[in-house]
């Protein structure tokens, strides 16, 4: 199972960080102030040092790390990494040999070549002569503006890649450590002739997009527009295991007033109005249920239904915490205000109905973050 790595105080590893927020992100969802939608690879083309850098942790801490053949995600950029940015491992510590895979992040103004990607393979060529680490399984150039086309045919030609390293290697022996020049021994060449270049490999914008598009960051970098929203779903005609918790609230409500304990809508039946006020609060729960779901499908991350949720339970505060006045007096309190809460600019706001509202109010009792009866 995938999982990211955790500080050690013994090698440069780090835990992966968490991408910052980006900025504008509910305009840019919403499609405000913002223009015509920019196409992915262009605004990824378009992206500053620091948006790159934020759009690759997204990828490697929600993409890559939850990849079923990964054991562990690590960032080693910086000072000391020895030509290694994001590792990979395929195994556990314990097992030897540990396969890995190597991704070098790069961010240039301009496409990437060999006069910049050949010191990266220089390093690892010269740290796994040295025994540092063993040569990964594969190595990816990722950035975004891709790669240059001479750079791109020796990628795509491994053993020209390999001859123009060991025919250039001047170009790039003071630039593989701080400390000195690594010349080209006999013994490196021949590790450099034994070396497998087929490793090398650049990760294509567009592939790039399409795995980022798997992560729940995705709607917020690229403002992507929400597909249309389906209708929500009826309720069940019995009561179903995930309203099980506010269905009891309800039927507290409908019993204290009419006075009687209630267990079932069999015991109401015979009244019109607490019937229909329980299929009322059902259809209007799952139809809040219908929204939730496209946070969770369509924008990738059910975080959006919930702090809705977080707005609704801190704008009816007043009103379900009222202590005078009845249960049943309280539950229409509260959801006659949550008609009239301003959602501002959450980006769910333009998906959000008057029965949404209305079902809000019994998600919230659903979460155990009201109860009518217990103010």
């Amino acid at each position: 199972m995938a999982k990211t790595a955790k500080a050690s105080g013994s090698t440069a590893t780090t835990e992966l960080p968490a991408p910052t927020p980006w900025p504008g992100a509910n305009a840019r969802m919403l499609g405000l102030g913002v223009g015509l939608p920019v196409a992915p690879l262009a605004r990824l083309a378009q992206f500053s040092a620091a948006d790159f850098e934020r759009f690759t942790l997204e990828w490697a801490t929600d993409y890559l790390a939850k990849q079923t053949q990964v054991f562990e995600v690590q960032s080693r950029g910086g000072s000391g990494d020895k030509g290694r940015d994001i590792i990979v491992w395929l195994d556990a510590a314990n097992k030897a040999p540990r396969r890995w895979q190597l991704y070098q992040c790069k961010h240039y103004d301009a496409k990437l070549g060999l006069s910049k990607a050949g010191i990266e393979i220089a390093k690892v060529l010269y740290y796994t002569h040295i025994g540092d680490y063993t040569p990964p399984e594969s190595y990816y150039f990722v950035t975004h503006k891709g790669v240059t086309s001479p750079f791109q045919d020796l990628l795509d030609s491994p053993e020209s890649l390999k001859k123009e390293m060991v025919d250039t290697w001047d170009t790039y022996s003071k630039s593989i450590t701080s400390t000195k020049t690594i010349t080209l021994s006999p013994e490196l060449e021949t590790h450099i002739s034994n070396f497998d270049f087929s490793i090398f490999a650049a990760k294509q914008p567009h592939d790039l997009l399409a795995e980022h598009a798997q992560t729940k960051y995705h709607l917020m970098v690229f403002g992507a527009p929400l597909v249309n929203r389906p209708p929500p779903p009826p309720p069940p005609s019995t009561v179903a295991a995930i309203e099980a918790k506010y269905i009891e609230k309800l039927y507290r409500v409908i019993g204290h007033d009419i006075g009687i304990t209630v267990g079932d809508a069999a015991d109401f039946e015979d009244s019109q109005y607490h019937s229909r006020m329980f299929a009322r609060s059902r259809l209007t729960f799952y139809s809040a249920e219908g929204l939730k779901e496209v946070a969770r499908d369509q924008m990738a991350d059910q975080q959006f239904f919930d702090t809705l949720l977080d707005e609704f339970c801190d704008g009816l505060y007043y009103q379900y915490t009222e202590p005078s006045g009845s249960p049943i007096d309280r539950l229409k309190a509260t959801v006659r205000a949550a008609q009239n809460i301003q959602l501002g600019s959450h980006p769910l706001e333009p998906h959000v109905t008057s029965k949404d509202r209305e079902g809000m109010c019994h998600q919230m009792a659903n979460e155990d973050r009201l109860d009518w009866c217990n103010p």
